[in-house]
């Protein structure tokens, strides 16, 4: 104990000869950088002089473990503790008894994590992970911490929170919201994931299904988002504004309580399950519901059994694109007679003629001589017109304030999967993929303070039964640790 105090000391009198001598002849930003440094020592001093006051944990010559037997006490077991700081032993009373596995009654009084890394560790090395490749965070992590770890250890850590984060968000309540938010919004999409041969350490033990994943191809994941916001009033010129180089005006009303989620395990009816119940939960009294989709008959098809009631809205950019893809029969792209025919026609829908647009490319393509391929092309978008005709009926939306746009769901596609699992080079077996989706769903939540702490808690009720990490007790544990 002695010599941790007195390590204390030496680091912090090494900061403070540094900052007087040495440091006055160098850079403000390298000194800076020096005393990160040095004050990790500090923090790995002052760790080491936690654990030598806590002791083993020895607590006689026996103990009880959690089933009522009494372990003898057989002797003192060291660990490595992979801390912030660097790693540190911790030596542990080992009790046991015959033909039970053993206790070490410290690992329980300081909620150790089952892996070696301490779990400031984890959720620092974890954040790092969501926004970048595994190699970028565990570069970005031992350069600036004392803290080694290898690529596998980090994608571990990340596939263990995969099943916390599920109970999380089953368990989380929608937060409050202002009283005119009445208008509750839901949106449902798909997108591919590339997918590669598992390892054999990797791979599902589980007998293959009737139609496994093919390595290098992509498994479609389900990404959902709900969330509320009050009535926004427009016209159709300011929709034709917002939807050009105009950009989105401040004065849209910014979604409220949004939750994004998806996954490529649970298929497409679990996750619209999981939607509906998040919806449930934010569909006040009084609530509008708005379903908007972009056009897939079997998403359509599974929204409509869950929210029979809502009123359906086919995704006007979704809409365009078709609009587009007709305007390329008969103009050059880009031009501005190309811009102009979908101009007019995205009017003539948000007014609600939809009618009147469908009959025109019919006549059109009638009496306009086309090549067999643009032929091909207009059809499939008098088709897809067509189809959706129900649920383009925006001359509504636009009277009730209603959003007529999947941005938010295609932003979450976009944040979810395309920013992370679509890096350069990336394929994933289908777990990696899911922890990871998983996971960044908090992160984009911004949920990523309240889950670690619920972490915390389930960890410590999986491996000691501890079932209130939240006691003053545990509370400071936890910050001389990260002390």
């Amino acid at each position: 104990m002695e010599r941790a105090i007195s390590d204390i000391g030496s680091a912090v009198n090494e900061i403070v000869t540094f900052v007087r001598r040495e440091a006055q002849s160098m850079e403000i930003g390298e000194v800076e950088r020096r005393l990160l440094s040095l004050v990790m020592a500090v923090g790995r001093a002052a760790l080491e002089e936690f654990v030598a006051v806590k002791g083993t944990g020895y607590a006689g010559r026996e103990t009880i473990d959690g089933q009522g037997n009494r372990c003898p006490y057989v002797r003192d077991r060291s660990r490595a503790y992979r801390s912030i700081f660097g790693t540190i032993p911790i030596r542990r009373a080992y009790y046991q008894a015959t033909g039970s596995p053993g206790i070490f009654p410290l690992d329980k009084e300081l909620n150790l994590p089952e892996r070696g890394y301490s779990y400031l560790v984890q959720e620092f090395s974890s954040r790092l992970a969501v926004t970048m490749s595994y190699e970028d965070a565990v570069e970005i992590l031992c350069s600036y911490f004392p803290v080694r770890m290898p690529i596998r250890s980090l994608e571990r850590i990340v596939g263990d929170v995969c099943g916390v984060v599920d109970r999380f968000y089953q368990q989380k309540a929608p937060q409050e919201v202002c009283p005119e938010a009445v208008v509750t919004v839901a949106t449902v999409d798909k997108k591919g994931v590339v997918i590669r041969k598992a390892s054999p350490e990797e791979a599902n033990p589980k007998p293959p299904s009737a139609h496994p994943d093919k390595p290098g191809k992509k498994k479609m994941a389900t990404v959902i988002s709900t969330y509320v916001t009050p009535r926004h009033i427009r016209t159709v010129d300011d929709i034709v504004s917002e939807v050009s180089d105009h950009g989105t005006p401040d004065s849209k009303p910014k979604p409220q309580n949004k939750l994004i989620w998806g996954s490529l395990t649970d298929g497409p009816e679990r996750t619209v399950a999981r939607l509906k119940k998040a919806v449930d939960e934010r569909l006040s009294q009084g609530n509008e519901l708005v379903c908007i989709l972009d056009g897939e008959r079997s998403l359509w098809a599974l929204v409509y059994a869950y929210f029979g009631s809502a009123f359906f809205v086919l995704d006007i950019f979704h809409v365009m694109e078709h609009l587009g893809k007709a305007a390329l029969c008969f103009h050059d792209e880009g031009s501005p007679h190309a811009r102009q025919f979908v101009t007019q026609r995205l009017r003539m829908l948000l007014a609600g003629k939809a009618g009147r647009v469908i009959g025109g490319l019919k006549q059109m393509l009638t009496k306009q001589e086309l090549t067999d391929t643009k032929r091909y092309d207009l059809n499939q978008v008098i088709g897809y017109l067509e189809r959706n005709r129900k649920h383009m009926r925006y001359e509504i939306c636009l009277a009730r304030g209603y959003p007529i746009g999947s941005g938010v769901i295609e932003g979450a596609c976009r944040n979810l999967i395309n920013d992370r699992l679509e890096l350069t080079g990336m394929s994933w077996t289908v777990p990696g993929a899911e922890s990871m989706m998983r996971l960044r769903a908090v992160h984009i939540n911004k949920d990523w303070d309240t889950f670690w702490k619920q972490m915390r808690k389930a960890e410590s009720q999986r491996l000691y039964g501890i079932s209130d990490t939240d006691s003053p007790d545990i509370r400071d544990q936890e910050l001389q640790r990260a002390a």
